[in-house]
């Protein structure tokens, strides 16, 4: 399928959500197994301080570092997974137990890394973990006493805690950080040097886009049973709430508050160039000049469907629709991707050798009046269907 003719319709659709105020800034691009076919760059790093419009501001450019997110889980952790799968250090089908001793407790004894990536261990989705955990090895331990919440296998609630607990065994096999062993296995052997972990302790010059204005979000989740949580916890009773706009400190608080902004869920940030880098090696069967991650058996077993509700290892599989999903009208289950809710995603087609880049900083427009982000998923399909000519 040759898409080149559709792509002059990807600036008219950023544009139109730049100027309904969506988001500050964005980075779209698409390639293929050569190489970049289209890169766009949008609007601005920031636009708000705590509420505050800035008088001046700095463009998006292909130096700019975003959020990703939740494309944590798959940029770091699940490239991780597949990595050592590749090389023989991890069986999915073992229990977690196996690699983390204490998690077998509280009836989670048969609980798989497969399991994990699929989201159908039957861990819960959140907790405020801030509230108790300031270090590894306190999550490790919070984590071992957390009970199921549904018989594992029979249902998909995704869970943060997944992976946290993924990124934990990462750290257990390799005996490295998650960010040590992600920056030097992965970054660094493909000169991805804008994609790694608190940026703001590494050295470097880095652009990077701003995100929330403080933890509005995750306050509202602690504090208001009807918000969707329901948490024993007191908000006011955590006294480590940011009240500052955050450039280069991952949004989530589980991640920054109680794990340094390392974990497997969340806390990696990288720019649209190098995510390429990388979505360009995974359609070239996992080697990119000269540098083999995996094969393209391990590629076409993660990202294939592996439980019945329709997710791969990590990878989530044709989250595609007309009103519903990221991943446009003509999805199907050849296409694989992931979201990150500070309005990120990428998307792979492996029928027509494509891939899609959409990162943006669209926290830094606040949260409306009810608390809420605006929906980036609305944008994503409309980017994905413009690029395919829908």
């Amino acid at each position: 399928m040759d898409v080149t003719d559709n792509f002059d319709t990807i600036d008219d659709v950023v544009d139109k959500y730049i100027e309904e105020e969506k988001f500050p800034g964005a980075t779209v691009i698409v390639g293929n197994s050569n190489g970049i076919l289209f890169e766009g760059y949008y609007g601005t790093k920031q636009l708000y301080d705590m509420g505050e419009e800035l008088e001046t501001t700095s463009p998006v450019t292909e130096k700019t570092m975003f959020d990703l997110a939740s494309l944590t889980k798959v940029i770091a952790t699940t490239t991780s997974i597949m990595k050592l799968y590749y090389d023989g250090d991890i069986d999915l089908d073992a229990p977690v137990s196996d690699y983390l001793p204490e998690f077998a407790n509280n009836g989670k004894e048969k609980v798989t890394i497969a399991d994990l990536l699929t989201h159908t261990s039957g861990l819960t989705p959140w907790n405020a973990t801030f509230f108790h955990v300031n270090n590894r090895d306190e999550m490790r331990e919070y984590i071992s006493e957390l009970p199921l919440e549904y018989e594992t296998g029979t249902d998909r609630i995704y869970s943060d805690f997944s992976f946290i607990t993924l990124g934990l065994v990462v750290e257990e096999i390799t005996g490295m950080p998650l960010d040590e062993y992600v920056e030097s296995t992965i970054s660094a052997s493909l000169s991805m040097d804008h994609t790694l972990f608190t940026p703001l302790e590494k050295e470097g010059d880095f652009e990077i886009a701003a995100t929330s204005w403080g933890n509005p979000y995750e306050y509202k989740m602690v504090d208001d049973d009807d918000f969707g949580y329901v948490v024993e916890e007191n908000a006011e009773d955590f006294d480590g709430w940011r009240d500052y706009t955050l450039v280069g400190e991952v949004n989530d608080g589980n991640s920054y508050y109680s794990l340094g902004g390392v974990a497997g869920h969340a806390g990696l940030f990288s720019t649209g160039y190098d995510l390429a880098t990388l979505l360009q090696l995974y359609l070239n069967n996992g080697t990119l000049n000269e540098t083999t991650l995996f094969d393209e058996e391990t590629i076409d077993l993660f990202t294939s469907q592996q439980s019945e509700f329709g997710h791969g290892y990590g990878w989530e599989i044709n989250r595609g629709g007309v009103d519903e999903g990221y991943m446009g009208k003509v999805a199907t289950d050849n296409f694989f991707g992931h979201t990150g809710f500070t309005g990120t995603a990428v998307v792979i087609d492996k029928d027509n050798d494509l891939f899609v880049i959409m990162l943006t900083n669209k926290q830094n427009m606040g949260t409306d009046e009810d608390g809420y982000y605006s929906n980036s998923f609305v944008f994503h399909r409309d980017v994905m269907d413009a690029i395919y000519g829908e």
